[in-house]
């Protein structure tokens, strides 16, 4: 196993995840991702993007249903499920491979495996005035790097 050290460390490579990589890299800094399925996350991979994929095919059946209305004459619809799912799967193939290229491209390194935070437990008070104290500076914190272990392969 590995052991290497980041500025920036990111679990997930989801939208957010993804989102912060880009100013993180303009600012000079060194950035890993940690995603244990596919880039992207749920949303394109598996929610929003499919999701509206289904909804616009029961928004057109339903339009070609209310066609009538408007003195339009057609048949009945008839949804071929399977050619419509085919449709789907295929709009979001491609999306975890183009986003593997935007991170090279943005040289984040992306680390296939499952990952936590762990860090020293540092104490707070609050004085009077309720500006809190902490007990370590600032550029203490900076020190504190996290460490991404990849996978033996």
């Amino acid at each position: 196993m590995t052991s290497e050290a980041f500025d920036v460390v990111i679990l997930g490579g989801g939208n957010a995840g993804i989102g912060v990589t880009g100013p993180a890299r303009r600012a000079g800094l060194s950035v890993a991702m940690i995603e244990q399925d596919v880039l992207g996350g749920t949303c394109p991979n598996r929610g929003c993007t499919p999701k509206k994929v289904l909804v616009a095919a029961g928004h057109a059946l339903h339009e070609i249903e209310c066609a009538s209305i408007h003195k339009i004459s057609v048949g009945k619809a008839k949804l071929d499920w399977p050619a419509l799912i085919a449709r789907e799967k295929d709009l979001i193939k491609d999306i975890p491979a183009n986003l593997a290229r935007a991170m090279a491209h943005r040289k984040v390194d992306v680390i296939k495996g499952q990952a936590a935070f762990v860090a020293r437990i540092r104490s707070a008070s609050a004085t009077a005035s309720s500006r809190p104290n902490t007990s370590s500076s600032r550029r203490d914190r900076s020190r504190d790097r996290c460490r991404s272990r990849a996978p033996n392969t």
